[in-house]
């Protein structure tokens, strides 16, 4: 029994990975699935506690659904291709993660700060080792070049008549 529903999120095999694959009007491969209408998403993102846009390049702006990924430019604006149901992810290290769908997205995030404490340290150490077949084949090569130094005097000395 086939059933008349689309079935969002796949691909048409012989389209090209950019936007127009996700038309659902036009169709060049004639498969039957329809896709999820996409649209450019764009917010700014600003830390919390001072209301500023964070530096270009240190937030994570991801699209869970798509896995497809950004980061904000100086300004801390970011636009990302997103379906109204997908879950776009905002992270930074120190920060708390938002996970918000792309039809709620406000046009200004704030990133809050984590006040997470360790509960412990785990210290963990290496030990070095030592490699003493090199250190053998060194001083052995070392010798080798003594040798012939000492040889090539021996045969170099002048002998007088």
């Amino acid at each position: 029994m086939e059933s008349d529903l689309p079935i969002f999120g796949l691909a048409c095999p012989s389209t090209k990975h950019d936007q127009q694959e996700f038309n659902t009007t036009d169709k060049k491969c004639g498969c039957t699935m329809k896709q999820a209408p996409q649209t450019l998403v764009n917010a700014i993102i600003i830390n919390e506690s001072t209301n500023k846009p964070f530096e270009a390049g240190l937030v994570n702006v991801y699209n869970i659904n798509t896995k497809q990924g950004t980061m904000p430019d100086a300004n801390g604006n970011f636009t990302i291709h997103a379906s109204p149901n997908d879950v776009i992810s905002i992270s930074f290290v120190g920060f708390n993660t938002i996970k918000i769908k792309a039809s709620e997205l406000p046009k200004t995030i704030a990133l809050q700060e984590a006040n997470e404490m360790l509960n412990e340290v785990i210290i963990t150490g290496k030990k070095q080792q030592q490699n003493y077949l090199y250190a053998g084949l060194g001083l052995t090569a070392l010798l080798f070049v003594y040798a012939i130094a000492k040889d090539d005097k021996k045969s170099t000395k002048k002998t007088s008549v």
